[in-house]
């Protein structure tokens, strides 16, 4: 794409902004479960011309593609990465093996994600990561085999986006930071950007000019005027050195629709991060501005080192290690991607010459603390429109229940339908006050919804009691009703061999049981009477002698009564029992 185009992209009238217009203060972050580990690959470039005329021979030798030796001059070190990439590896095949496709596909569901290139200066880093730089920055750029990491994600994500259902909406900027300043590399005359932060968004740059991105085509645009505008030089080590940290950012604002047909949004962020390399005075000659280049330049990495070390301590000390992030400009930036919520990939750049076996080194054991470093990736969604969709779905499963527990309710009252008692009126908007009219109306749903399965709920435990205590009254009127059939008229079952017996002892035993207790209630009943004639009041006497006898002859009389009726009972029972001993003595024989 011509560069022109872009410029009249970046010159809108639109007043630069940090972030997408819709993202701030307006989303909400939705943790995963558990947390994972940064993703560290390493890739070894050739030796170049320069180091095989110097006579330096190949350090680094690859066992298999997660092991590699380094022959150090003390011994040999061994390494374990997640990918190792040869010499022979191309661009293809580290775009495809890295895992970037993952990332990128979890930015377009809304999380955030890094991709970042660490090593030494000429490692290959922005080779890696961009391709040819004199390329990507020149009036004319057409795609080929030496694309990197970025131009492909970009051809990746919009292939993908436009295979998927959502509808997305896709901003970009990008900055550098040079010599501890901030600089909009698509708005260069912005001067020097600062670094703020929030509780909502962490570090982020202030005034960086995000622009629209309706095509591949500006996205690719703004990667175009972004390395043009690099800064960028040549020393001993390197013809064309990345004198800045450059950070390319795109957002992916997907629009989604549910099965309800409401739909809400996601917020997900790609951060291309292409360091510039750590250097040796002594080695690089630098003198003069770039010397002041090549301090600040180690300055930011070696606190990035001291970062990476930090949270990938695994000592386990009660007391949580101080994590300098805010000492160095590129590790406010890397906050959310070391040790944040962000998904991660470090790219180590090596070179295999002899002669920088130390920063080989250095840079390989960097990388594996970078691999104890765990993430918590999170989903970034619209915090209204969230609520919505979870209201939805909650009313959506409470109807489900009400559905079953009515279901229920009828079994249990066999088919009867309750009572349903209309809980509208007693909805009060004082106690639960909602801005938003369609909160509002979901919330009253669904406390309605509630309200209504929690009298479900009571009906239907109260029906199940009385239902079992129906069973057990049902079992006990059961067994008294069998006992009394056996103990008097006898049972139809006794002819059955499996039905119990009850032997004539056991009956003549129970009746003479209720005969006994008969008449000790009888005697009780006399031990009272005599008891009432010979009472004597302490004191003055409540009633006269003529009232007292009275009485006596009424009790008297009543006793007479019961006895009379007890004896009736005891001959009525002595008949039943002979009637019985009659009915079950055996027939003579024939």
């Amino acid at each position: 794409m011509q560069v022109s185009s872009q410029k009249s992209t970046a010159s809108t009238s639109k007043p630069p902004i940090s972030h997408p217009p819709s993202v701030s203060g307006n989303s909400i972050s939705l943790e995963q479960e558990g947390s994972e580990s940064i993703r560290v690959c390493v890739r070894i470039r050739p030796l170049n011309q320069r180091e095989i005329s110097q006579g330096n021979a190949n350090c680094i030798e690859v066992q298999n593609p997660q092991l590699l030796t380094l022959q150090m001059k003390t011994g040999v070190r061994q390494y374990a990465f997640h990918q190792i990439f040869d010499v022979s590896t191309n661009q293809a095949e580290v775009f495809a093996e890295t895992g970037i496709n993952s990332l990128l596909e979890s930015a377009l569901e809304g999380y955030s994600c890094t991709v970042f290139a660490y090593g030494q200066t000429g490692s290959g880093k922005t080779y890696s990561m961009a391709g040819v730089e004199d390329r990507l920055g020149g009036a004319e750029y057409t795609s080929d085999e030496t694309d990197g990491i970025i131009p492909r994600s970009i051809s990746y994500i919009w292939q993908r986006m436009s295979s998927r259902q959502e509808r997305y909406y896709v901003k970009s900027g990008f900055f550098e930071i040079y010599n501890e300043q901030v600089r909009d590399l698509l708005n260069p005359g912005s001067g020097v950007l600062h670094c703020r932060w929030n509780s909502k968004q962490g570090f982020f740059v202030e005034e960086l000019m995000i622009v629209d991105c309706t095509n591949i085509d500006d996205l690719i645009a703004v990667l175009h005027e972004g390395m043009k505008n690099r800064k960028s030089g040549s020393h001993e080590l390197n013809a064309d050195s990345s004198r800045s940290h450059s950070i390319l950012m795109v957002y992916f604002i997907s629009e989604i629709t549910s099965e309800e047909g409401h739909s809400y949004k996601r917020y997900g962020k790609m951060y291309f991060v292409d360091l510039a390399g750590s250097e040796r005075i002594k080695e690089t000659k630098s003198s003069g501005g770039m010397l002041n280049e090549t301090k600040n330049i180690n300055k930011s990495l070696f606190t990035l080192g001291k970062v990476i070390s930090s949270l990938g301590d695994k000592k386990g000390n009660a007391l949580k290690p101080h994590i300098p992030y805010r000492d160095s400009k590129l590790t406010m930036v890397l906050m959310d991607s070391l040790g944040g919520s962000s998904r991660a990939i470090m790219i180590a750049c090596v070179s295999p010459a002899s002669s920088y076996i130390e920063e080989t080194a250095s840079t390989l054991n960097y990388a594996t603390r970078a691999m104890n470093i765990q993430n918590k990736p999170i989903l970034q969604v619209d915090n209204s429109e969230y609520l919505i969709l979870n209201l939805r779905r909650e009313a959506q499963l409470l109807r489900l229940e009400n559905e079953y527990l009515k279901e229920q309710l009828a079994r249990a009252t066999n088919g009867q339908p309750p009572l349903m008692v209309d809980i509208a009126n007693n909805y009060s908007n004082q106690n639960n006050p909602a801005q938003d009219p369609v909160l509002q109306e979901f919330t009253f749903e669904v406390n309605k919804l509630r309200e209504e399965n929690a009298k479900l709920r009571e009906s239907k435990e109260k029906a199940e009691a009385s239902y079992h205590q129906s069973m057990i009254d049902n079992q006990s009127m059961h067994i008294k009703l069998e006992n009394l059939e056996y103990a008097f008229v006898g049972s139809t079952s006794l002819k059955d061999e499996a039905a119990p017996k009850i032997s004539q002892e056991y009956t003549i035993s129970t009746l003479l049981n209720e005969n006994a207790n008969l008449k000790k209630r009888l005697s009780a009943l006399q031990e009272e009477q005599a008891q009432m004639l010979f009472k004597k009041g302490e004191g003055t006497p409540m009633i006269t002698p003529q009232e007292d006898m009275a009485q006596l002859r009424e009790y008297n009389e009543q006793m007479q009564k019961r006895v009379e009726q007890l004896q009736a009972r005891e001959r009525e029972l002595l008949a039943d029992l002979m009637k019985l001993q009659r009915g079950k003595s055996p027939k003579p024989k024939n």
